[in-house]
């Protein structure tokens, strides 16, 4: 059972979209979606909301396609606009200028808007800076925020937990749900936000030293594809965690790299440990990783029936929520540590 103690949709006018792109705002900046990427990820790498990526985008859907450029708002929050509302109102409930909203939402005039319009409001930080958002000051451990969600049609708790890349049992303890508990439309919910501090590694062969209940999971979350690498043949595949909470379920995201993982184990599939190297979000993790498929699939087109393990520092077994010492032994291998 995955210990919960350890665990450390929205449409928009055209208007807002023009108020985010780089021509017209020195705020504004953009990413390119890369395989693996989700709204989640992005959203949390750049410490903003889903909420607020889709406004700013016109998405209407958690769809994205690679090679898509999204722009990334500010530091804001979202609001909806009420009967009675007028922009200086809003602008003094929020402690910004009225000229600030106007800029950042690149609104027509001061007079026009609409009941349930939304608008983004800029942190006190940037409303008076035409300067791209500092990013948060680097700590020296994993640190956590809260952020607020408002629920969506047809979100529900798994939904909502996979787009933002957290375990659900982390969503559910957050907000104080159990798995029987209904969301509302409309509804705000709580997001942890996890912020993972790159770490030393001792040398460029070698991965970083991440426990995965407190960072690793976060990197790697479900939907997420990297890149792994043996660590003694330098040999790489692509796979995708598909699913696992005590460790990575994961699989080869084509026939081509089931075929590679083959080879490197000698031309059999096998249950023996081999030392290897995550490489996603830009990250180099130590792993360690065993090639027998089992259990559920979700890719069916790879030539690989199931999943296969790969193991974190401090991750468990799933038989007997036990760490495995012949995986951590081969993580030390990985992070240059024996």
């Amino acid at each position: 059972m995955f210990k919960t103690s350890r665990w450390k949709r929205l449409s928009a006018t055209t208007i807002l979209i023009a108020a985010l792109l780089p021509t017209t705002s020195a705020w504004a900046q953009s990413v390119t979606v890369a395989p693996g990427d989700t709204l989640g990820n992005i959203a949390y790498h750049n410490q903003i909301t889903v909420e607020q990526l889709k406004l700013a985008n016109n998405l209407t859907s958690d769809m994205i396609l690679v090679g898509q450029s999204l722009y990334i708002p500010p530091r804001s929050r979202v609001y909806t606009v009420k009967s009675g509302d007028v922009l200086w109102k809003i602008a003094a409930k929020y402690g910004v200028s009225i000229q600030s909203i106007v800029n950042i939402n690149q609104l027509p005039s001061t007079d026009d808007l609409l009941i349930g319009q939304k608008l983004l409001i800029p942190s006190e930080a940037t409303a008076g800076t035409n300067e791209q958002t500092k990013p948060v000051a680097k700590q020296d451990k994993p640190w956590v925020e809260n952020i607020n969600y408002q629920v969506a049609a047809a979100d529900t708790p798994w939904t909502i937990s996979i787009a933002h890349g957290i375990p659900m049992t982390e969503f559910l303890q957050v907000n104080g749900l159990s798995e029987t508990d209904y969301l509302q439309v409309g509804q705000t919910v709580k997001i942890p936000v996890h912020h993972i501090p790159e770490t030393a590694v001792t040398g460029a062969a070698y991965g970083e030293y991440l426990d995965w209940f407190d960072a690793a999971q976060y990197l790697f979350p479900i939907n997420a594809v990297a890149t792994v690498t043996d660590f003694a043949t330098k040999k790489s595949f692509r796979v995708k965690r598909t699913i696992g909470a005590s460790h990575s379920d994961t699989e080869p995201l084509t026939a081509a790299d089931t075929a590679i993982i083959k080879d490197i184990w000698g031309g059999s599939f096998s249950w023996s440990v081999r030392p290897v190297i995550v490489e996603v979000k830009g990250r180099r993790i130590a792993a360690s990783m065993t090639s027998m498929p089992h259990s559920i699939e979700y890719i069916t087109d790879n030539n690989f029936s199931g999943h296969f393990d790969i193991h974190f520092l401090g991750s468990l077994r799933h038989k007997d929520n036990l760490i495995d010492p012949d995986h951590q032994e081969a993580i030390k291998i990985a992070a240059g540590k024996k």
